[in-house]
C-alpha cells in the first residue's frame, strides 16, 4: 500500500509557493485554490448558518427600528436580514470588527445580497473604509458629482447605488488620503437600477493601493475600474450599509454570504 503524503514534509506547506509549483502564478486552478494558501492569504467566508450572528461582525441601525439590526433567518443555506425602518434615510449597517485591511495588501470582498424592493429604493453601499465618526450615516453624499459625507472618512472603496440621484446605475466611488473623491460607473450611464426585487445579486469589490475594481453579477463588460483610491498604511474594514429613500417604506436587505480576503504582510 502506498504511503500517504505528509503535509509537514512538503516545502512551505499551505503556501502560494506550494500551490503554484509546477503550474505558474496565473492559472485558473491557482486562482480557485488561493483561499487554501493560508501562509500568504487571509480569507474568511461567512455563510450565516449559525443560530445567532457571528461575533466577527457588528450591526447598527437608525430610522426608528425597534428590532435587531440584522438577524439570522430560518432560511435555506442560511441568511441574515436587516431592517432600515420607515424613517426617510433610515439606515441598517453591518461591519467587520477588525480594522485590519491595508490597500497595499489588495483586500477584497464578495457579497450575495437581495432587496425586497428596487423601485424608489434602496440606497446601498458595499465596500471598505476607515472607521467613520458615525456608523449609521450615509457615506456617499452625492454620486452624480462624487462626494462623500464628512463623517471622518479619509480612505474608502465603495460600490454605491442611490435612487435619489440622476445616475441610477451603481458606481464605484473611491477616496484616499492623497486622492480626491472619484467614481467609475458600473453599467450603462445613466442606466437603471440593475437589481431585481427578491432576487440575489453578487457584488465583488477589489481594492489596491490608490486604485479599485468592482463588478456586479460577474459582468466584466460593465465593471467599474478606477485609478484612484485608498492610500497604503491606512487601515480599513469591510461594511455593508442600506438605507430607505422613501419615508414610510422600510427596506429589508437579505445577505446570503460575505467573503473577505487580503494578502498577508
Amino acid at each position: 500500500m502506498a504511503v500517504k503524503p505528509i503535509f509537514g514534509r512538503f516545502h512551505r506547506p499551505g503556501s502560494l509557493a506550494q500551490l503554484t509549483r509546477g503550474r505558474g502564478w496565473n492559472s485558473e486552478l491557482v486562482g480557485f485554490l488561493l483561499p487554501l494558501a493560508r501562509r500568504d492569504y487571509f480569507f474568511r467566508f461567512y455563510d450565516w448558518d449559525e443560530d445567532t450572528m457571528n461575533t466577527d461582525w457588528t450591526t447598527a441601525n437608525s430610522g426608528g427600528v425597534s428590532a435587531a439590526s440584522f438577524t439570522v433567518q430560518a432560511a435555506e443555506d442560511g441568511t441574515i436580514q436587516g431592517d432600515t425602518g420607515t424613517d426617510d434615510n433610515g439606515v441598517v449597517q453591518i461591519k467587520y470588527d477588525g480594522v485590519i485591511f491595508d490597500a497595499a495588501r489588495k483586500p477584497g470582498m464578495e457579497v450575495r445580497i437581495k432587496f425586497d424592493t428596487v423601485t424608489t429604493n434602496p440606497y446601498a453601499e458595499i465596500g471598505f473604509s476607515d472607521a467613520p465618526t458615525s456608523e449609521t450615516v450615509i457615506k456617499i453624499s452625492d454620486i452624480d458629482t462624487p462626494a462623500l459625507a464628512v463623517n471622518g472618512l479619509t480612505d474608502a472603496v465603495i460600490f454605491g447605488i442611490d435612487p435619489d440621484q440622476t445616475l441610477k446605475s451603481p458606481a464605484l466611488v473611491t477616496v484616499g488620503t492623497t486622492d480626491a473623491v472619484a467614481k467609475a460607473i458600473i453599467g450603462a450611464s445613466p442606466g437603471s437600477n440593475p437589481f431585481t426585487a427578491a432576487t440575489y445579486a453578487t457584488v465583488l469589490i477589489q481594492a489596491y493601493a490608490n486604485a479599485a475594481y468592482a463588478v456586479l453579477d460577474d459582468n466584466l463588460e460593465t465593471a467599474g475600474r478606477i485609478a484612484t483610491g485608498p492610500d497604503t498604511a491606512k487601515l480599513m474594514r469591510p461594511y455593508i450599509l442600506v438605507a430607505t429613500r422613501l419615508a414610510g417604506t422600510a427596506v429589508f436587505p437579505e445577505i446570503d454570504y460575505i467573503v473577505i480576503w487580503k494578502e498577508r504582510v
